[in-house]
């Protein structure tokens, strides 16, 4: 095959990737426009080959037979549906800035056609979403995800926002160390956890809120036993109290989706009265725990511990 054949057929993909789709096919007519517009001289007999070439390469080239035979590429390595689902969760995403979110859904448009990445970008509506200001929290990820591999300690800042909306470090501007173990997803939320030697034990950062982070020489070895799908599992919202603590709750029976979304399927379920089913769930009971059981008005109660039973009743107390 000569240079100008393989430049050839790579044009041809090229132009059909970027332009069709099941919406938006075209003829062999505007295959040879289209080369010939790059300056690459080409015939039917010519196009008819290199679409078999691609076909037989692995590339899903559809046809549609009429009287002008039409064509598009089918099946990508990602379908509008996985796409605008991404897309989605870019847009969403209370990690990625703006500017940055828009970058990631231009890159993902480049996986369809033209039309359907003009599609994914007007359903976005980035211009509605509350978004980070921090422009290096892309960065931040990938230092902190190099020091987990890698096992090395970091050092960070972390800051937070006065009344007035102005952005202050914490505790004047103290350094933390951390043996990071690893970077959890949660309620659109990247989180560090990992052994915080300010807190002596485990701990966990909103990465959007650190700032100065700085891997360091000193290596660590992770507690062999420690588990980050269980230590989540007992935060409600990421926000924790210091000592996790066995909560009995009556729930009505309408909500066990509820319980199952949080705890997964196998925590374990006791019948209470024909509405209402009990369970036991590990949990540090902060507010935002208390909060969470306060919004089901009712539906869920807290049985024992007795302090945790109080503490529910002190809060309510305040909201009369």
């Amino acid at each position: 095959m000569t240079m100008q054949s393989n430049i050839r057929i790579i044009e041809l993909l090229r132009f059909l990737y970027q332009q069709t789709d099941e919406a938006h096919t075209v003829t062999v007519s505007e295959m040879i426009e289209y080369l010939k517009s790059k300056g690459i001289p080409s015939v039917r007999q010519t196009v008819y080959t290199d679409l078999e070439a691609l076909d037989a390469a692995g590339i899903d080239i559809v046809q549609i037979k009429s009287t002008q035979n039409r064509y598009f590429i089918g099946s990508r390595i990602f379908e509008y549906p996985e796409l605008k689902m991404l897309v989605d969760a870019v847009a969403s995403s209370k990690v990625i800035s703006a500017k940055k979110s828009q970058a990631l859904i231009q890159k993902l448009g480049q996986l369809t056609s033209i039309q359907q990445a003009e599609q994914l970008q007007r359903l976005a509506s980035l211009s509605s979403r509350v978004k980070p200001h921090n422009e290096k929290v892309y960065y931040i990820i990938d230092s902190i995800q190099t020091a987990i591999l890698d096992q090395h300690q970091i050092s960070f800042q972390y800051y937070e926002y006065t009344p007035e909306k102005k952005i202050i470090l914490k505790h004047d501007g103290y350094r933390y160390i951390l043996d990071p173990y690893a970077l959890e997803w949660k309620n659109d939320h990247y989180y560090l956890i990992g052994y915080s030697h300010k807190h002596k034990g485990i701990a966990h950062f909103r990465v959007d809120r650190l700032t100065s982070v700085e891997p360091l020489d000193s290596k660590f070895q992770p507690m062999p036993d420690f588990d980050v799908a269980a230590y989540t599992n007992k935060m409600v919202d990421m926000f924790a109290a210091e000592h996790a603590e066995q909560v009995k709750l009556l729930c009505s029976n309408e909500l066990m989706r509820v319980i199952i979304d949080h705890y997964g399927e196998d925590i374990e379920i006791s019948p209470y009265d024909d509405t209402h089913f009990t369970v036991i769930i590990e949990v540090k009971p902060s507010g935002t725990f208390y909060g969470w059981v306060f919004k089901f008005m009712g539906k869920i109660r807290i049985l024992s511990p007795q302090s945790c039973v109080d503490k529910m009743q002190d809060i309510a107390r305040t909201f009369i």
